[in-house]
This record gives C-alpha cells, sequence and structure tokens, in this order.
C-alpha cells in the first residue's frame, strides 16, 4: 500500500464543518474505512470510504451498494457478533499494515458506545498501532512513557488513568504541575489543567494514561 495512514469514521457524530475535518485530515495519501453508518459521516463532509466494515445496520442497501458501484469494498458481518464494527475496522487496520490512525465520530448515541470507542485507542495501544480520536477543538490518545504538547496555549488537558494506579507521573508547562505522583482510576486528580506555556510534557514511569486535549473558551488555540 501507498500509505500507512487511515482515517476511520464512526457511526457517531461530527463536531464541526467540512472545512475543519479537511484541516484535520488533511487530504493526500489517507485509506478512508467507514465502520457501517460512518460512511455517511464521511461523505458529508467530502470523502469516500474506500472500505466499509460492518453489520450494515445504520445502511439501508441500496446505500451500500451505492457505494459499491462507486469504488468502496464492502466487509459484511453478521448482526449477532462479539466485536462492534469500530474495533472491526481497527483490526483490517492491524491486518493491512495500518499503524497511524484517526478516528473520527466516536461521540453521540449511547453511552455504552461511546465509552467503547474511546477505549478503542487502548485496544489500537495494544497491537501496536498508532492511533488518536480527533475532532474539531478535541484529540484523545493515549500516553505511555511521554507526551509533548507544542504551542496548545490555552487548551484544556485532563489525564485519565487507564489502570488502577499510574505512578511517576511528571507534568510541566501546565497550571497545575506534578512531579512523579501518582494518579488512581478512581480518583479524579489530573481533570481539567490548563496548558500555560508553548511546550508541555507528561512523562510516565508505570503505567498508561488516556489525555483529553480541549479547546478552552478562553482560546483560540484548536488543538490539530
Amino acid at each position: 500500500m501507498s500509505t500507512n495512514k487511515a482515517v476511520i469514521a464512526l457511526n457517531g457524530e461530527l463536531k464541526g464543518n467540512k472545512e475543519e475535518y479537511k484541516k484535520l485530515i488533511g487530504e493526500k495519501d489517507i485509506f478512508f474505512i467507514a465502520a457501517d453508518g460512518g460512511a455517511l459521516l464521511l461523505e458529508s463532509i467530502g470523502f469516500l470510504p474506500d472500505v466499509i466494515i460492518g453489520d450494515f445496520d445504520s445502511l439501508t442497501k441500496a446505500q451500500y451498494q451505492r457505494y459499491e458501484k462507486m469504488g468502496a469494498k464492502i466487509l459484511k458481518y453478521p448482526v449477532e457478533k462479539d466485536k462492534t464494527d469500530g474495533e472491526l475496522a481497527l483490526q483490517y487496520c492491524r491486518e493491512r499494515g495500518f499503524d497511524n490512525i484517526i478516528i473520527i465520530g466516536f461521540a453521540g448515541g449511547r453511552l455504552d458506545q461511546q465509552l467503547a470507542n474511546i477505549f478503542l485507542l487502548e485496544y489500537a495501544f495494544r497491537n501496536g498501532i498508532t492511533a488518536f480520536i480527533k475532532e474539531p477543538g478535541l484529540e484523545m490518545g493515549i500516553i505511555e512513557r511521554e507526551k509533548v504538547f507544542f504551542q496548545k496555549i490555552g487548551a484544556s488537558l485532563s489525564l485519565i488513568s487507564l489502570d488502577e494506579k499510574v505512578t511517576g507521573v511528571t507534568i510541566t508547562g501546565c497550571k497545575y504541575l506534578l512531579k512523579a505522583g501518582s494518579l488512581l482510576r478512581y480518583k479524579t486528580r489530573g481533570i481539567s489543567n490548563i496548558i500555560e506555556q508553548e511546550k508541555a510534557v507528561i512523562t510516565v514511569e508505570k503505567g498508561l494514561l488516556l489525555y483529553v486535549l480541549n479547546k478552552n473558551i478562553s482560546s483560540s488555540t484548536i488543538p490539530d
């Protein structure tokens, strides 16, 4: 394949307009994967899926036949399965060597589905895939050892433990600093920090963190 970068569109809601998504995604050398109704999301922002994966409970037969005629590969699974369409899309990426993934359309609908979509980031990480959830003004990802944020002054940064206890957490460049501290999954320390310097760094000695980077309402800085 000519690129190892892919965009997965889940069957959720978009959080911005077409131009914002084109800026966020880029328009060259990207492979587009739709999880079922995510095909409609992609089309609404000016992209067509290369592959559509799922049980097709969100697309009509006429719709997916139209996409097939337009050149999309159709991978249909039974409704009664033990994986979500989003996990099947990431599995497809793993099997075909895509290791740089942007996920859009994760939010909206049932809360359990939204949580499952967020935890797909850990699935990707444990399978050697670099993946981010991205929407205009929002980025989510996994921190194992270190994450550096450049030019995000004014953005809100939350850190959430994916293990019972994440140790050796050091935070620099933010309003609330931490040196070799611990973050617990069942406590809220780590929520709603603010980036105050051009370079903010999070380092971890042991454990996994989920980070959530949001545009701050008092700032014009938008994560990209």
